[in-house]
């Protein structure tokens, strides 16, 4: 079940930089920058609880459900893109690695 986490596109969207968005929420930039990477192996209950805090979003804005079926990835990022006001290619970035290149070689 692979979750992606938007960070990048909710510290946009509150006018945040990173470094403003680690302090406001007590983390270190190097692990937003990970979050937003889809390089963080996994994210606390604490870090959520405080992201939540401080972007005034809910749990499901900032972890959200994709779904396994990799033929269902294209209608599902343009469905976020829609109800994120931004691009697939932004949703596309916060994905994780292994999900990306999977796709890429469904796709080539």
């Amino acid at each position: 079940m692979p979750i992606i986490v938007p960070l990048a596109i909710i510290r946009k969207d509150c006018n945040l930089t990173q470094e403003r968005l680690a302090r406001l929420s007590d983390r270190s930039q190097q692990l937003i920058g990970k979050l937003e990477q889809g390089k963080a192996k996994g994210i606390g209950f604490d870090t959520l609880e405080h992201l939540c805090k401080v972007t005034d979003r809910q749990t499901g804005d900032i972890i959200v459900y994709i779904p396994d079926d990799l033929k269902l990835l294209d209608d599902t990022l343009t469905s976020l893109a829609k109800k994120w006001h931004c691009s697939t290619e932004e949703i596309w970035s916060c994905l994780p690695y292994d999900l990306k290149r999977a796709y890429r070689r469904l796709n080539f």
